[in-house]
């Protein structure tokens, strides 16, 4: 790999809607494998940055987060919202850093375990950038 620093963010209207969805408490993703394989729909947290909108999953292991990097295609939907976006494996520090203080400001007042739970060093390595497509 090369540089791990994200380039500036090109704001389009699907990326001011992943803003807007950004705001909820909980989004759901849909992935799958590759093009023609079965969706398959989960319940994940999202947040905002000064950088872009974040996901991040509790295990490397975890079936939406496999998905989403083996197709890069993911569609985020709270209720009849939807946004069709792709992923992109973040590695910078000071990301990770700023996505685990927006992880900790949205989350921890009401799920305070669930919260220093997806901050922990073991998940930092899921930590996926949403980009509108």
């Amino acid at each position: 790999m090369t540089d791990h620093r994200e380039p500036f963010p090109v704001v389009r209207a699907g990326d001011d809607l992943l803003w807007k969805l950004a705001q909820s408490e909980e989004i759901e993703i849909e992935t799958r494998q590759e093009l023609k394989s079965q969706l398959h729909r989960t319940t994940i947290w999202i947040v905002p940055t000064e950088k872009g909108v974040y996901i991040r999953s509790g295990s490397k292991k975890g079936r939406w987060y496999r998905e989403a990097l083996a197709y890069r295609r993911v569609l985020i939907r709270i209720g009849r919202r939807k946004v069709p976006a792709r992923v992109q494996v973040i590695r910078s520090p000071s990301v990770i850093r700023a996505v685990n203080a927006a992880y900790r400001e949205e989350y921890a007042e009401l799920w305070p375990d669930s919260a220093r739970a997806v901050v922990q060093s073991s998940r930092l390595g899921t930590t996926l950038r949403l980009i509108a497509d």
